[in-house]
């Protein structure tokens, strides 16, 4: 039909504008605005949805291609895509986990801390970090890299080295298996049940292990690679148990935040090896059951808002404080540190290029930090009696 051609034609330029023109080219045009509105829909946070599509010419050939991590949308893509041409599309968009994973679409994290990157190199930056005993899921290869997504959603590069490979069935097994998980923020794990013995593996707080013995004060201990070896046993919490125990209260998230004070920070870190300011809360409240958004800005839309008063009398230990810029009518609200409160206007936070350390709102005191009174922004409360502590789900 004419109708239909005098589209296509005008489609020739949407498309140059979104695949192969010079930034100079590039306009706002219909096709954009309509991938940037399921974009929107599906996936408004890149670090946790997955929504990469692009549409070129190949001759006179319209192609769609990229990746999502949600058949719907590319089923919405398509079908809108359809609709705009009113002709045919060439449908290359691949829907993660890539098919060619075939079942093995699962990793068990066999470090003790795995560094998940942002792209799938050695120098890229880093992310987040997972633990041993973590189960991720695979969405896709590329080298000796898969690019996983983690128990929060949040996304990222880590090594094939790291992990061990399996499908559901072996994380339905591992996750029935007896486990003990590392309390402690930084233990061994030996050869043998004592103190000289060779070094198998190290351990951090959070850490999970299969449980199979123990002998004295030690327990025997299985990697999910299948390294064995022992663990002291005053490092270490029957798995079941600790989860059963879990109660996020005010005394026990300032008890585990303190328990890393000196820890250095660390861009991307989320283990007692290096921590960033999201990294130390995330951490914080983890050990206490629940398992927060990865940064900052995630962590200031959950949990529910406080108004903190003039002193911040209104603040309970455990809130969460947000610091950045306020919003207004020329720029929005960003948001880029956080910290725990604690009482008497004082909290506790990783700054970077720091450690995890106490400071201040009071001016009279020794700690005080001027720049953090100015730059805070507003608190979130996620200890409450509506809240129940979402445990690790390994």
């Amino acid at each position: 039909m004419k109708t239909n051609s005098i589209i296509r034609f005008a489609f020739l330029g949407i498309v140059c504008t979104l695949a192969a023109c010079s930034q100079a080219e590039k306009t706002d045009t219909p096709m954009s605005g309509v991938l940037d509105s399921l974009k929107a829909r599906y996936a408004p946070d890149r670090r946790v949805a997955v929504f990469d599509i692009t549409v070129g010419l190949q001759g006179s050939i319209v192609i769609a291609r990229g990746e999502v991590d949600n058949p719907k949308a590319k089923e919405d893509a398509l079908s809108t895509l359809h609709a705009i041409l009113g002709g045919q599309v060439i449908d290359s968009i691949k829907v993660l986990p890539d098919p060619l994973l075939g079942e093995k679409r699962y990793g068990i994290v066999a470090v003790s801390v795995g560094n998940v990157r942002s792209t799938p190199r050695n120098s890229a930056e880093l992310a987040t970090q997972a633990l041993m005993g973590m189960v991720v899921k695979l969405l896709k290869k590329q080298g000796g890299y898969y690019y996983i997504q983690m128990p929060d959603n949040y996304l990222g590069w880590l090594e094939e080295n790291a992990m061990k490979i399996t499908n559901a069935a072996g994380v339905e097994e591992w996750k029935a298996t007896p486990k003990v998980i590392a309390t402690t923020y930084f233990t061994m794990v030996r050869e043998q049940p004592n103190a000289g013995s060779r070094p198998v593996s190290d351990a951090v707080a959070g850490v999970l292990m299969k449980q199979v013995g123990a002998t004295g004060g030690w327990v025997a201990v299985e990697s999910p690679d299948g390294r064995k070896g022992y663990i002291e046993k005053s490092n270490v919490e029957e798995f079941g148990r600790w989860k059963n125990s879990r109660k996020l209260t005010d005394e026990s998230i300032e008890k585990t935040a303190s328990m890393f004070l000196g820890i250095p920070y660390l861009w991307g870190g989320t283990s007692p090896k290096g921590m960033d300011c999201s990294g130390f809360t995330k951490m914080v409240y983890r050990l206490n059951g629940l398992e927060l958004s990865r940064d900052a800005d995630q962590q200031a839309l959950g949990g529910e808002e406080r108004k903190p008063g003039e002193n911040f009398e209104n603040l309970k230990k455990g809130d969460l404080l947000f610091f950045g810029r306020k919003g207004s009518a020329d720029k929005p609200e960003r948001i880029s540190h956080v910290g725990i409160y604690l009482e008497k206007q004082e909290f506790i936070h990783t700054p970077g290029g720091s450690w995890v350390k106490f400071n201040s709102f009071d001016p009279s005191a020794s700690n005080y930090s001027e720049s953090l009174r100015k730059s805070f922004v507003r608190a979130r409360r996620y200890i409450g009696p509506a809240q129940v502590p979402e445990v690790l789900k390994n």
